[in-house]
């Protein structure tokens, strides 16, 4: 079907494209406000008879800064996501990003749903119900009647600790804008989660490291086979693994599937408790957001006609 020639490209209509809702963050650029001293200072300006030539341009400024801050824009991001999808939907290709992030999540779900339900103590139950509305269409992670709770397995030890302040952490929370939307409920929680990495992932990590920085014996051309070429490329192998294993029995397990790796080199190893493996954020329904997503997606919807 990908390739038949019947699919008739020219009358695609994208007036009432339904965006899912993991895309939503991608699209939404809010206008930037003017700050509470530029609105005194341009109700100030406009109050004036006379202005003096610097103050004529600075009042200029303000209302051109003012009329673009009621404005929504699509910013270049955005565009090139919606280029995308307007190709895949025409030709019928499927888009698929696939890297060593997203592979790790969709796999160790389960197991960063079991964590939640151990340090919450709370039976989390996955959720296989997708539901949409005219704008947009999602499913959630869990089920639950009165609040949504969305998991992000992060990929290691360094993308969970910047995850505490980062500010991609708004996308995240579009996400959640809609799945609130969708299920009528006015809380969720993001929760950010960190598991053991699986181990063909990890041994893919320490090959890639072969690449750059040759850490095994010649000869030897399998990892899983070879010898440590010297005492000072150990040190490049412990800090990958360590950065992608938080258990001591996932590390014992780790070192007894493959030779190569001796678990003495992990003697200042240290064990992250589950609790600290998680970490939360609280996000509260608004209407507001939903009405600037909204506004976003009659943009994306008429750009993608072009």
């Amino acid at each position: 079907r990908i390739f038949s020639s019947k699919r008739n490209v020219s009358i695609m209509d994208f007036s009432n494209y339904i965006f899912r809702s993991s895309f939503i963050g991608n699209i939404i650029s809010v206008p930037k406000p003017l700050t509470s001293k530029q609105l005194e200072t341009l109700a100030a300006f406009r109050k004036k008879d006379k202005l003096t030539d610097l103050q004529k341009k600075d009042l200029i400024s303000l209302e051109y800064k003012h009329n673009e801050s009621k404005e929504f824009k699509l910013n270049d991001g955005a565009k090139k996501l919606l280029n995308q999808i307007v190709f895949d939907e025409k030709y019928g290709r499927i888009w698929v990003l696939e890297n060593d992030y997203l592979e790790k999540g969709n796999r160790v779900e389960k197991k960063s749903r079991d964590l939640m339900t151990k340090v919450l103590n709370i039976p989390l139950v996955k959720d296989d119900e997708r539901k949409k509305n005219e704008w947009v269409t999602g499913k959630r992670d869990i089920n639950t009647d009165n609040i949504i709770i969305d998991i992000k397995s992060k990929f290691d030890f360094n993308s969970f600790n910047s995850c505490l302040t980062d500010s991609s952490n708004e996308i995240y929370l579009r996400q959640l804008d809609c799945y609130m939307d969708l299920w009528n409920v006015k809380e969720s929680l993001l929760c950010h989660v960190l598991v053991d990495t699986p181990f063909d992932i990890i041994i893919n990590r320490l090959k890639k490291l072969q690449w750059s920085d040759v850490i095994l014996d010649l000869g030897h051309d399998n990892f899983i086979d070879g010898q440590i070429s010297s005492d000072d490329k150990i040190e490049l192998v412990i800090k990958e693994i360590s950065n992608h294993i938080y258990t001591r029995e996932g590390l014992e397990n780790f070192c007894n599937e493959f030779e190569a790796i001796k678990i003495e080199w992990f003697n200042d190893f240290v064990e992250i408790p589950e609790s600290a493996r998680i970490h939360m954020i609280p996000h509260t329904f608004d209407k507001v957001r939903i009405e600037q997503r909204n506004e976003c997606i009659k943009l994306a919807r008429e750009y993608m006609k072009t």
